[in-house]
């Protein structure tokens, strides 16, 4: 958490308009910043400042700004220094691309120019270029975007600002049982079934996965190790993967069949061994939350 009353890191962003403003705050959003998308450039401070009050998160906010009248970029130098005092690190990063990139984009989404009035997309493209040049001169970071691909796009916004385990694949371990139903929003739904079941050894009946002695009941039968061997080999597989594809959240359901002793066992057991390999796991057991 930041200091009291203070953001740890406020983006400005901005640039031409077509360089990828929109698209590199959704980004940012994933990254975990709370953003604002084109507030007026005169009531920025005080946004900022009602931020600053809300509780909750304060760790980092991306502003974008879209320049349709750039008459106001003078503006910016003060509104630059207000906001210094309501954060740890302010960083203004401004987003450009070649001319005839932006005119070719502006071509293929059909979309208008902010600048297109009595003029031609190119002679807007190449006025706003002109009319930006102090600001991108103020930038901490100029990123450009001409001949790099969302994807590459995202990649390098990622390594810029990647804030701690926000940004990082988030594993959900869900124990379960089969006879209730299963769950709906699983990535991977794993059966348990056939592993050896305390439910018929009479001084297990009513315990739980979490209790030592079912735990030390599964922890001597072969084929539940040998079977947990393989879950993290699997995932140790499967979860960079999942990662460079910017996958967020991977939902795991492990089930047998009443959801209170295989399954609840496996997920705590699996959790114990994927939370060593760095990754960010919650770990439920739907039916003994019911």
């Amino acid at each position: 958490m930041s200091a009291a009353g203070k953001i740890g890191h406020l983006v400005i962003l901005t640039g031409y308009s077509g360089a990828g403003i929109s698209s590199s705050l959704k980004v940012l959003q994933d990254l975990g910043f709370y953003w604002m998308d084109n507030p007026p450039l005169g009531g920025i401070v005080a946004l900022v400042e009602q931020y600053c009050r809300a509780s909750g998160d304060r760790e980092g906010l991306v502003i974008g700004l879209h320049w349709r009248d750039h008459k106001s970029v003078g503006l910016m130098p003060g509104v630059l220094e207000t906001l210094r005092p309501l954060c740890q690190r302010l960083e203004l990063v401004f987003l450009e691309a070649d001319a005839e990139v932006l005119v070719s984009r502006y071509r293929e989404t059909r979309r208008r120019h902010p600048m297109a009035g009595n003029c031609t997309v190119t002679e807007a493209v190449i006025a706003e270029i002109k009319a930006l040049e102090p600001l991108r001169a103020m930038a901490d970071r100029v990123l450009d975007t001409s001949l790099t691909t969302m994807p590459e796009h995202k990649d390098r916004l990622q390594h810029y600002f990647q804030r701690s385990h926000l940004a990082d694949l988030v594993i959900v371990l869900r124990s379960f049982g089969f006879k209730f139903g299963l769950n709906t929003d699983a990535d991977m739904v794993l059966d348990a079934r056939f592993l050896p079941n305390p439910f018929y050894v009479p001084e297990l009946k009513d315990a739980t996965g979490l209790d030592a002695p079912v735990q030390s009941y599964l922890s001597k039968e072969g084929d539940v190790l040998s079977f947990l061997d393989r879950l993290v080999e699997l995932f140790g597989y499967l979860l960079p993967r999942y990662q460079r594809e910017k996958k967020h959240y991977f939902t795991v359901d492990i089930g047998c069949t009443g959801g209170h002793h295989r399954s609840v066992f496996l997920v705590q057991q699996l959790a114990m061994r994927l939370e060593p390999m760095g990754y960010q796991v919650l770990v439920r057991h739907r039916e003994l939350e019911r």
